[in-house]
């Protein structure tokens, strides 16, 4: 390993230095004869040992040997960390490219912009592993990641239709509007970073120019949601969306009935139509405040389930639900009809979609993790 080690210093020192390059050759070809595993190019080898050990021979004759066998290790500590550090920054870059960041376990702390709530993905991770002394499966969860990683690589070089993971009563901020393209969110209801992504879609004029509709995924950990309520929240916009896929909003129901679906697109036409409830929840819980001036969706990760279900039911009655309207809806979240809609959501969302960040926004053919500014936004055809 002695070989290696040498022709990459000798490489480092020849970029500064002409004096090192004659030196060069000699070290490559000992070098690619030693990882071809043929034997090293001994000349060379013992030149480099022998200028090493020169001056401890002449100042400690008797350490020579143990300074030769710490030289060889040396040497070999060196060389795996360099393969190590090459595949690290080889996984990270793709990781970088695939996902947009360079750690899947944690997608938060290693991104181009860490603005985003990241997903728990794959298994434990390599030190951890190793601390709990499964050396086996440290190896195994390292290369089965990076298999996952190169075998995502088509997907996202591919041109992406946010049209084909639309829910099939999907709802559109705004309504729906014949002739423009689709967008679609994937959100957790208790995500800063969403809340500011509808802020500035509303700021940039996207949802005018775009239908944008969404994929709810509350984001689970190991000790259970990353936001208490998230799935609360989620099971409601669920079941509001299944309610008024039949009969509309309340407005809508009792003065023009639920807008009629297109036979091309099976979504409904703006008609005028109040807007869809769980689109009227997903603005207040991302914009407005309560009484007390605290944002409605810092709240509502801090209230208890029931405080949180109480204020969902409130926002119900304000959007024209009676006590049997919002009690079906209650009834509806908790049934298991939500709970299988939900979980096809989160397969569409982590095994098709294979995002690592929350929010994410497929638009304009391209899929997008993280938080999208109002400027790249306007950019979106």
């Amino acid at each position: 390993m002695l070989c290696v080690v040498a022709f990459v210093v000798v490489l480092v020192l020849s970029a500064v230095s002409a004096r090192y390059r004659r030196l060069l050759g000699r070290a490559w070809g000992c070098a690619w004869r030693r990882v071809t595993f043929r034997p090293c190019d001994t000349t060379f080898r013992d030149d480099v040992k022998s200028s090493m050990l020169a001056p401890v021979a002449t100042r400690a004759p008797r350490l020579v040997a143990p300074a030769s066998v710490a030289i060889e290790v040396v040497a070999w500590l060196m060389v795996v960390s360099l393969i190590v550090s090459l595949f690290i920054l080889g996984r990270s870059g793709l990781n970088l490219f695939v996902y947009g960041t360079c750690d899947k376990q944690d997608a938060q702390s290693c991104s181009l912009a860490a603005e985003m709530c990241s997903i728990d993905a794959g298994p434990i991770g390599f030190w951890d592993s190793v601390g709990s002394g499964d050396l086996v499966g440290a190896f195994g969860n390292e290369f089965a990641s990076l298999g996952e990683t190169i075998a995502a690589v088509p997907s996202r070089l591919r041109s992406w239709d946010a049209a084909d993971y639309a829910a099939p009563d999907a709802t559109y901020l705004g309504g729906y509007e014949a002739g423009r393209p689709t967008a679609i969110e994937i959100i957790d209801p208790g995500c800063r970073f969403c809340a500011q992504l509808f802020r500035n879609m509303r700021a940039s004029g996207f949802d005018r120019t775009h239908n944008v509709t969404y994929l709810v995924y509350p984001i689970a950990s190991d000790t259970g949601p990353r936001f208490a309520n998230s799935p609360l929240v989620a099971s409601y916009l669920t079941a509001l969306r299944a309610v008024e896929a039949q009969a509309g909003p309340p407005e809508a129901t009792e003065a023009t009935g639920a807008p009629e679906a297109t036979e091309a697109t099976g979504a409904p036409e703006a008609t005028g139509a109040p807007e869809a409830t769980d689109w009227v929840i997903l603005e207040t819980l991302f914009s407005e405040k309560n009484a007390d001036g605290t944002p409605w969706q810092v709240w509502m990760n801090a209230a208890t389930t029931g405080e949180a279900r109480t204020q969902l039911h409130a926002w119900l009655e304000e959007a024209g639900y009676d006590d049997d309207g919002v009690a079906e809806i209650a009834a509806l979240a908790a049934s298991p009809q939500t709970a299988a809609t939900l979980a096809a959501a989160r397969t569409t969302v982590e095994d098709e979609i294979q995002t690592l960040a929350i929010p994410s926004l497929i638009a304009g053919g391209r899929l997008r993790s993280g938080l999208v500014d109002v400027d790249t936004l306007r950019g979106i055809d």
